[in-house]
């Protein structure tokens, strides 16, 4: 009776001493999310937000930290990327051949380096039918209610996605080769 009593509490105590760290699935709070996209011209500045994006992960918590990130992928329609200038929106819109190629994606591949509130990934960037790799530093933190923001600035040149950057007033306005897209988007379980 005593063996099986130890044999018992031995089992009950490794089981409550054990962390166990499992990937929980979360989805983006487009609500509470936000992406930007930040050019330049040879006449002014321009942005344009993303108004329709998704995206789900697979993210392992841990004694309140991030251990890593088994998947993501996040989505953004193309043709909701507007700045409120309907010439501009056409332009944005002929740019990244959002007829044929109406998704802009990005599929990670793997977390490269997870640290302090920061982490590197590696993926694969789809824009206009061109798929690269990238490479990008991501901030994170942690929500009380188990939610994940994740926030950063990734320098795209839209000439290695085969884009002509879009021009205006018969080529006398023309828009700089690189963008930089600015995210800060929640993912919640």
């Amino acid at each position: 009776m005593r063996s099986n009593m130890y044999k018992f509490i031995t089992t009950l105590i490794l089981t409550f001493s054990a962390v166990t760290v499992l990937a929980q699935s979360y989805s983006i709070v487009q609500e509470e999310s936000e992406m930007m996209v930040i050019g330049t011209s040879n006449v002014h500045d321009w942005e344009a937000p993303a108004e329709e994006f998704s995206g789900a992960a697979e993210i392992e918590v841990a004694d309140d930290s991030l251990v890593t990130i088994s998947s993501l992928n996040f989505t953004v329609i193309a043709k909701e990327i507007n700045s409120g200038k309907g010439g501009m929106d056409s332009r944005i819109d002929d740019a990244l051949k959002v007829k044929k190629n109406p998704e802009i994606s990005y599929v990670l591949s793997e977390i490269n380096e997870v640290k302090n509130g920061a982490l590197i990934a590696s993926g694969k960037l789809t824009i206009a039918g061109v798929t690269k790799d990238v490479q990008m530093e991501v901030n994170y933190e942690l929500q009380e209610d188990g939610s994940v923001l994740f926030e950063g600035t990734q320098t795209i040149n839209m000439v290695d996605y085969d884009v002509s950057p879009p021009t205006a007033m018969f080529g006398t306005i023309k828009a700089g080769e690189k963008v930089d897209v600015k995210f800060n988007v929640k993912f919640a379980q």
